[in-house]
């Protein structure tokens, strides 16, 4: 038998009938036949044929057979190697990177050469050739700090002490008090000190420049730099945005659909320009030609006749954007959001008819977006529109940030409107929602079930302060309800008397129903409601009682502490005779205003930077000092020359913390003004005599106004309250 040789040398070389992968018809590929991808292949021509010949009679079979094939458009143009493909690639990147690099060495190198000149703390801001293009053409707010000029005029800069608080956070310390604005003179400011301000960061100015950045946004350094004064000193910014998730959304590009909306963006940097001088914020009032408790303050600022700082174009902006998108039905709830900001912005600079429309539309628009209620408590009534216009929270982070926001815009109106007669915007009995979560659940987005958890309308939960679920920012919460229920019992008082109401009816009344002598102390509605301003503060739990620690104050829990001793001056000063000494109404306002006076002691004492306290403080310590002048006029009258000394140090004490406050607050200057046009009208000239605890704070309000305290000239006051 002959043998087989089989050459092992030979390689197989390609077959002509193997097809390569889905090249068969599918009827081949369905029935795992053979085919030869002819259209017809010839197993469907045979499969065809065999059918028409086996048909059963009268059965209509297709003429031709059935035999497709997969669509594969021709190749026009030859494949890429994936060799030639990487090497375009990388060549492009090479090229991108060349030109990043070129555009970085032109932007660095005139901030370099900046750094040899001198610039005065006092003359900080944009130079002349920025300013009048910018009131040429109000879109282009781009403010550069290579533009940081000494030719500015002092009345352009808001505070110098701006500067030495931002030098000393960025070097890891704790804010020192500012130096005084009412001082006639300051340190230099040297190059160094200014790129201090800017964020630490190796990179700064290395970032990568988006192309598409919104065009009346600051530049990215600045707006990160802003953004970053915002967190590091403003008591809310923590609650009000998630600063892990706000700063990752922020580092996105500016048309992701997650970036930051730019309303928010503007109105953060209106807000965070009271913390760095790298920008210009409003000048403080001069008071010349007008009051200081005016309210109209737009119809002086047309008589200023100087372009807007910084920090008045960018709420501006930030006004018209949020306008314009609440039209649009975009963005509501950043809009929500930035609304917010606006309004600490515009108290702070005691823009009183722009705080009163911004927190009202703010209060109003939690309503549609169903931020005042939480279910199971929505309302039974069917209707076509949902009980919120917003999307369900996708994440806890989310839920917790939408319930703080809400509570923020509700603290907005309660804590500034409690100082006039005025109705509030919603009513605390369409508020049924669950309070805040602690501030580190927050952060680390635990999820706290509603049953471990207060509701705001339950009828105890201002005395009811469990300590595993209360904190400082709960308690200022719960503050803000508390001055909210005095300030509409004070509100609706008379309305209910004469309805009837036998809530109000008091044994002290007259018997007449509309008779302005009625009088609410004896009622049930009053003696409860005193109750729980007398008994606030003692329910604190043990980790909340105490708001100054290690030279630290927790700004949340200090204002936490003010508000029942300010709810108790609004409640019962309508009642208060201070010339009867058994009058219990003036005893206890007396009594509440040496407490706010006692926590003004506390603060002051210590190294912490007052002005980065709540703006509320100022109205609580200004509340104070107009009780004590109160009964000042009465020792007076009383010819008591003991206490008359000992009320005039207090006063002059509250005022300096005042003027100490208003370096940065032009809330606080104003406060102190009209605490001294109020002291000058009701009590006249003052003597000094027997003044022990005269400050050096004292002296600089006395050197800033020119005269001493007590000969300022008597001018008529008008209450705001």
């Amino acid at each position: 038998m002959p043998k087989i040789t089989v050459d092992l040398n030979r390689r197989p070389g390609p077959q002509p009938n193997v097809l390569k992968r889905n090249q068969a018809c599918h009827q081949c590929r369905r029935r795992k036949l053979v085919s030869d991808a002819q259209r017809p292949c010839s197993t469907c021509i045979r499969s065809h044929n065999h059918s028409i010949a086996h048909a059963p009679p009268g059965m209509q079979m297709p003429p031709k057979p059935v035999c497709t094939y997969d669509e594969v458009a021709e190749a026009t143009t030859p494949a890429e190697g994936p060799k030639n493909k990487y090497e375009r690639l990388e060549n492009r990147i090479n090229e991108l990177e060349a030109l990043l690099r070129q555009k970085q060495e032109a932007e660095v190198s005139p901030l370099v050469s900046n750094r040899s000149a001198t610039i005065s703390a006092e003359n900080l801001g944009l130079d002349d050739s920025v300013r009048s293009n910018q009131s040429e053409q109000s879109s282009a707010l781009t403010p550069d700090f290579t533009t940081l000029s000494s030719s500015e005029s002092k009345t352009d800069t808001y505070s110098p002490a701006f500067t030495h608080l931002s030098i000393i956070q960025s070097q890891g310390a704790t804010p020192a008090p500012s130096q005084s604005v009412l001082s006639s003179s300051y340190p230099p400011m040297t190059p160094d000190s200014i790129t201090s301000v800017l964020p630490n960061n190796p990179s700064y100015g290395l970032d990568v420049v988006w192309s598409n950045w919104p065009a009346r946004l600051p530049e990215r350094p600045l707006l990160l730099h802003l953004v970053d004064v915002f967190f590091k000193f403003h008591h809310h910014a923590h609650r009000l945005f998630h600063r892990t998730t706000f700063l990752t959304t922020l580092s996105l590009p500016p048309n992701h659909p997650k970036f930051p909306s730019s309303t928010v963006l503007h109105a953060i940097c209106a807000i965070g320009s009271m913390y760095t001088a790298a920008v210009t914020s409003p000048p403080r009032p001069t008071f010349e030609e007008f009051p200081p408790d005016e309210i109209f303050l737009e119809r002086q600022r047309l008589k200023e006749q100087r372009p807007d700082s910084f920090a008045e174009q960018q709420a501006k902006i930030a006004r018209e954007l949020a306008e314009r998108l609440n039209t649009l039905g975009k963005d509501l709830f950043q809009v929500f959001q930035a609304q917010i900001v606006l309004t600490w912005f515009y108290w702070s600079h005691s823009r009183w008819v722009d705080v009163f429309f911004s927190s009202a539309v703010t209060t109003r628009l939690s309503v549609p977006l169903g931020l005042n209620m939480c279910p199971p408590f929505n309302s039974i009534t069917k209707t076509q529109r949902p009980a919120s216009i917003l999307p369900p929270a996708r994440t806890v982070i989310e839920d917790e940030t939408r319930r703080n926001a809400f509570w923020l815009a509700y603290t907005n109106e309660r804590l500034h409107g409690c100082g006039n007669g005025w109705a509030l915007s919603l009513d605390d009995q369409d508020i049924s929602q669950l309070l805040p979560v602690r501030g580190d659940e927050f952060d680390q987005g635990h999820l706290v079930l509603a049953q471990d958890r207060q509701w705001a309308h339950t009828r105890n939960v201002l005395l009811n302060n469990p300590e595993e679920i209360t904190d400082s920012f709960t308690l200022y919460i719960k503050g803000s309800i508390l001055i909210s229920r005095v300030k509409t019992f004070n509100l609706r008082f008379r309305a209910r008397h004469y309805a009837g109401d036998s809530a109000v009816s008091s044994d002290f009344s007259d018997g007449q129903t509309i008779s302005e002598r009625a009088d609410p102390r004896g009622s049930q509605a009053f003696i409860e409601l005193d109750y729980t301003v007398d008994t606030f503060a003692s329910t604190f739990p043990s980790h909340c009682r105490n708001p100054i620690m290690n030279n630290i104050i927790d700004s949340h829990l200090y204002t936490a502490c003010l508000i029942p001793h300010i709810a108790s001056i609004i409640l019962h000063d309508p009642h208060a005779d201070v010339q009867q000494s058994g009058c219990i109404s003036a005893l206890k306002i007396l009594t509440a205003a040496r407490a706010i006076l006692d926590l003004t002691y506390s603060v002051c004492s210590t190294s912490y930077d007052i002005t980065l306290l709540d703006t509320f403080c100022s109205f609580c310590w200004f509340s104070a000092g107009r009780v004590l002048i109160r009964f000042l006029g009465a020792v007076q009258d009383a010819n008591n020359h003991e206490q008359a000394t000992t009320l005039q140090t207090e006063i002059e004490f509250i005022h300096s913390a005042l003027g100490r406050l208003g370096e940065r607050i032009p809330l606080a200057f104003r406060f102190a003004k009209m605490l001294e046009d109020l002291m000058a009208a009701r009590c006249g000239q003052i003597s000094r005599t027997g003044c022990q605890i005269r400050t050096t704070e004292i002296s600089r309000v006395d050197a800033a106004y020119g005269q001493p305290f007590s000969d300022i000239d008597s001018t008529p006051y008008i209450s705001l309250a």
